[in-house]
């Protein structure tokens, strides 16, 4: 039997690169407006659509900038681990996920 991913309201300071926006941001998908999920593994997912991608895949725009953009892969493990969602969900998932992510920088490199 599978064990089910965990998942968290996707709530955090913007990852995006260039940006110094801390305020936390519920964030939403910008085809369809739904807000999103982030699983331990890293994906985050349109609550309506059901899109989905790997965290550092993903655009963000926010108060701070206009334009979507990139995650700051430099920053994004640093982001997560004061992310107020993520402070809710319990510590295994939480090292589930930093591990996810770095593991995805690590792949791209």
């Amino acid at each position: 039997m599978s064990k089910k991913v965990q998942r968290i309201d996707f709530i955090s300071a913007c990852p995006a690169i260039n940006c110094n926006n801390l305020s936390k941001n519920e964030w939403s998908h910008r085809n369809c407006g739904g807000k999103q999920w982030l699983d331990e593994k890293g994906i985050v997912e349109c609550k309506i659509c059901k899109k989905n991608a790997p965290l550092i895949g993903w655009k963000f725009r926010c108060k701070g900038h206009s334009d979507f953009r990139e995650t700051n892969k430099e920053k994004i493990c640093e982001i997560l681990s004061i992310s107020s969602s993520i402070e809710a969900a319990n510590l295994k998932f939480k090292s589930r996920l930093l591990r996810a992510v770095a593991n995805m920088i690590d792949d791209e490199e």
